[in-house]
């Protein structure tokens, strides 16, 4: 009974010890994303969306433009591709790429490809990125959404570099209709980025406001 007791109360204080050592701690960081939007259908079937997005960061703040078209299929399923532009203090990185989503009542999923190509990098680097996301009207004009998503680099931009998971995203929102063609949204993003070296993690508040066409 003894034992169990000093084992009960020994547990504890080994988590804690390994828990704080260096190569398990996580680096704390926050940014906080800002974007606009416009979005509409361009033909039956087919719609359009265009943003500019500014990141606020410790160091440099990025700044993206984007574009992408998505067209339904069918039977819920939807085929599109986009490009984004991203800017960090003169360095670029170009980043066209192709997805593939399926929807039905308040789950969607989307499969996206990324090709990536930055400045001075030796090639191309490619990244695939699963989301799964649920939504829901939960009060009038209010929507909500959650969201889990795992970013995995499947070639990085230099020889060498090494094939693994990029980034593990999870984030919640709301999205309220102000007007009939206004909608503004707020959000939290978790960014978790698995390391060898030591594991870091970002916190996201989000703010954007899309004009429909």
């Amino acid at each position: 009974m003894r034992s169990v007791n000093l084992a009960a109360r020994a547990l504890p204080l080994a988590a804690a010890t390994v828990l704080l050592q260096p190569s398990a701690a996580l680096a704390d960081e926050s940014e906080f994303w800002i974007e606009l939007a416009a979005k509409g259908d361009i033909a039956e079937g087919t719609s359009l969306k265009v943003e500019v997005e500014q990141r606020r960061k410790a160091g440099p703040d990025e700044y993206i433009v984007g574009a992408v078209v998505d067209h339904e299929i069918g039977d819920g399923f939807s085929l599109g591709g986009g490009i984004e532009i991203h800017d960090i203090d003169g360095f670029t990185e170009v980043r066209p790429y192709q997805q593939v989503g399926f929807s039905t009542g308040i789950l969607s999923l989307r499969t996206r490809i990324e090709e990536r190509f930055y400045d001075n990098s030796d090639r191309m680097a490619l990244r695939l990125r699963q989301r799964v996301q649920l939504s829901d009207t939960i009060a009038p004009k209010l929507k909500a959404s959650a969201s889990a998503e795992l970013l995995y680099q499947l070639r990085d931009r230099n020889d060498g570099g090494p094939e693994r998971v990029d980034q593990l995203r999870f984030a919640v929102g709301l999205t309220y209709r102000v007007a009939e063609r206004l909608e503004v949204s707020g959000g939290y993003l978790l960014q978790l980025r698995p390391r060898p070296g030591g594991d870091t993690y970002t916190h996201v508040p989000q703010l954007s406001a899309a004009y429909r066409f």
